[in-house]
């Protein structure tokens, strides 16, 4: 089973959250009033709920959404959105707004995403793009030209195939060197991952499925 999770941060208008594939919708929080601006009613809404309930009358407004307290102030609301995921057996999720108000806010929704990923299928979809972290080998039909960034988290040994710029045994590591804005050359993009980590982005169309492990 495939989950839309939405976070609190800028969610993507209507007509790009329609080319999303996925079976059910996660929304911590207070995220759920954006994706009901966007036509899109949470099948069940859970966190601390204290950005939920500035709104008078939440459980009117969202009668069929599964409401769910979880006050445990040790994890963020995207924590407890996957958690519950991953307790009813969902396997992967595409995580929206990521991104938006405080940067150390951001920067924490990634560290989660890092650590979820090692647990089940995560991807991130933002302005059209897809981003996913792979630990091991990953094979991602591409169109040439595509633009691929490879971000290391922090630090990644790994060998590329079908990039302009290719990466043979290599390291890349943050505050040192990364590969943000290579190309892809044909119509198939590998990575080989030696050691560490890496965030790979590529362009959706997210209907394009790629091989992770």
């Amino acid at each position: 089973m495939r989950a839309l999770v939405s976070l609190s941060g800028i969610i993507p208008p209507p007509a790009d959250l329609a080319r999303l594939c996925y079976d059910t919708v996660l929304a911590a929080d207070g995220s759920a009033w954006q994706l009901l601006e966007r036509g899109i009613v949470p099948h069940v809404i859970v966190g601390d709920l204290d950005s939920l309930r500035r709104i008078p009358n939440p459980d009117a407004a969202f009668p069929s959404s599964e409401i769910i307290h979880v006050p445990d102030q040790d994890s963020t609301d995207f924590e407890k959105a996957l958690r519950l995921g991953l307790d009813r057996g969902i396997t992967e999720f595409i995580v929206v707004g990521m991104n938006g108000g405080e940067l150390e806010h951001t920067l924490n929704n990634w560290s989660v995403f890092l650590r979820y990923s090692k647990r089940a299928t995560l991807e991130v979809f933002d302005s059209g793009r897809i981003g996913r972290a792979v630990f091991s080998s990953l094979a991602l039909p591409t169109s040439p030209g595509e633009m691929i960034s490879l971000i290391p988290q922090p630090r990644v040994r790994l060998t590329t195939r079908g990039l302009v710029w290719e990466l043979h045994d290599e390291i890349l590591e943050l505050g040192s060197r990364e590969g943000a804005r290579n190309q892809a050359r044909d119509r198939l993009v590998e990575l080989d991952v030696h050691e560490g980590s890496v965030l790979v982005f590529s362009d959706a169309p997210v209907s394009r499925n790629a091989s992770i492990q």
